[in-house]
């Protein structure tokens, strides 16, 4: 089992760097994605509750501490140089050059401008960031980096 983790933990850790410079090298933030948070606590729980994670087991606790700062990174997101930073597990983040469609839609928000941000890729797969900037800004930050090619639409909730 010690090996197990010590595996576990090398690959969660250099996930982890890789998340922490993208999060670094973000231009335009995102609003911070609370939900990556809560997944891991669950995902946690889970791991004790179904008994796959046990109170003794050596290395747990370099691997928990690892397994909560990918939940704390993960929740950033935003417009990097070179890629978009996404909240996701499977995907961290997505090239430019692989996105076919911007859909910008703006949320009402009484208190501050509320913006969210579809990126549509050439594989029909779609990644979701919100924004609190103004729509101007957005597309400003996204002309920077996207080949001046690529569709933006803007929309509106209502």
């Amino acid at each position: 089992m010690v090996s197990f983790y010590l595996i576990l933990d090398a690959v969660l850790l250099c996930y982890t760097c890789y998340s922490w410079y993208w999060q670094a090298n973000i231009d335009l933030k995102g609003q911070y994605r609370t939900s990556s948070v809560i997944w891991m606590v669950i995902l946690i729980w889970a791991g004790f509750v179904w008994q796959f994670i046990q109170k003794g087991d050596p290395g747990l606790g370099v691997f928990l501490a690892i397994f909560l700062m990918i939940g704390l990174l993960d929740g950033f997101t935003g417009f990097a140089p070179k890629r978009a930073v996404v909240s996701g597990y499977f995907r961290r983040t997505v090239p430019y050059t692989e996105i076919m469609m911007v859909t910008l839609i703006k949320v009402p928000n009484p208190k501050k401008e509320m913006v969210i941000c579809i990126l549509t890729t050439q594989k029909n797969k779609q990644y979701y960031l919100r924004f609190t900037h103004g729509v101007t800004q957005i597309i400003g930050a996204i002309k920077e980096h996207i080949h001046h090619d690529i569709k933006i639409e803007v929309q509106d909730i209502l």
